[in-house]
């Protein structure tokens, strides 16, 4: 089996409640009794870009096991990379693969620089199909990025959702090894098809958006930020795809119901 843990939209803003929230949620990693081989985080890191966000993530999203790191539409690439990815300098694409164990994951950076929707550039297009033509025929493949590549009934995300999807469409239609698109950005967690595959949006860390039949008029952000933070596992055993959303308790373990 290959788990992997996917967290999303932690927004660091140099107050101390999204850092707990991330905390809180990366100790109750380290504390399963089988623990992830990866963890992957879908994209605004940061709430507005700045280094120093860029360091309360470095401190807070630390482990002793991989931690892949994507950037959404409040990230700066350039911030995160002198922070993030050391020896990394400039604003082009910061796109990224991890294989473990028959698995491969194409993290894809479909954010503009200034812009909140998303794009992936012939840079990550070109960066997508060489990691595809160099996987093995066995592989299972999970494509990840910051912005869903189709509407997902919210008034606040649809609007600033990927905007050139139909590449990706038909990459992902036409190679059977891809399980699944995995994003962030909506701060709700759901599953819906793309391409004839699962996409699967983690729900955010920070905070919760409701979906159109929450909006009580135009303009209206239903954003909720009394839930606990929430992740997606996502197990692949023999090839198949299984993934958990999980609640993770501000307050701790609590293993039988309170009086």
């Amino acid at each position: 089996m290959v788990l992997l843990a996917q967290l999303s939209d932690t927004h660091f803003n140099m107050g101390a409640r999204n850092v707990e929230r991330a905390e809180r949620v990366m100790a109750f990693l380290a504390e399963l009794p089988q623990r992830p081989d990866v963890i992957i985080v879908t994209g605004d890191i940061a709430d507005e870009g700045d280094v120093e966000e860029y360091q309360q993530a470095r401190a807070a999203l630390t482990a002793d096991l991989p931690v892949l790191i994507l950037p959404g539409n409040h990230d700066d690439r350039a911030n995160m990379r002198s922070v993030l990815f050391p020896g990394s300098a400039g604003t082009a694409p910061i796109n990224q693969s991890y294989s473990v164990n028959g698995v491969t994951l194409a993290l894809l950076d479909s954010s503009i620089p200034g812009k909140p929707e998303g794009l992936l550039e012939d840079e990550t297009y070109e960066f997508l199909t060489d990691l595809l033509a160099a996987a093995p025929a066995d592989e299972v493949v999970l494509i990840a990025m910051h912005h869903p590549p189709v509407p997902v009934q919210s008034t606040v995300v649809d609007p600033i959702r990927l905007t050139n999807p139909e590449r990706l469409a038909e990459i992902v239609a036409g190679d059977d090894r891809i399980a699944a698109v995995l994003t962030g950005h909506v701060h709700a967690g759901l599953m819906t098809q793309f391409a004839g595959k699962p996409l699967i949006v983690a729900p955010s860390v920070s905070s919760t958006i409701g979906c159109e039949w929450e909006t009580a008029a135009p303009g209206h952000v239903p954003i909720d930020f009394a839930p606990d933070p929430s992740l997606i596992f996502h197990s692949i055993v023999d090839g198949r795809l299984l993934s958990m959303f999980r609640p993770i308790a501000m307050g701790g373990w609590l293993s039988e119901p309170a009086d």
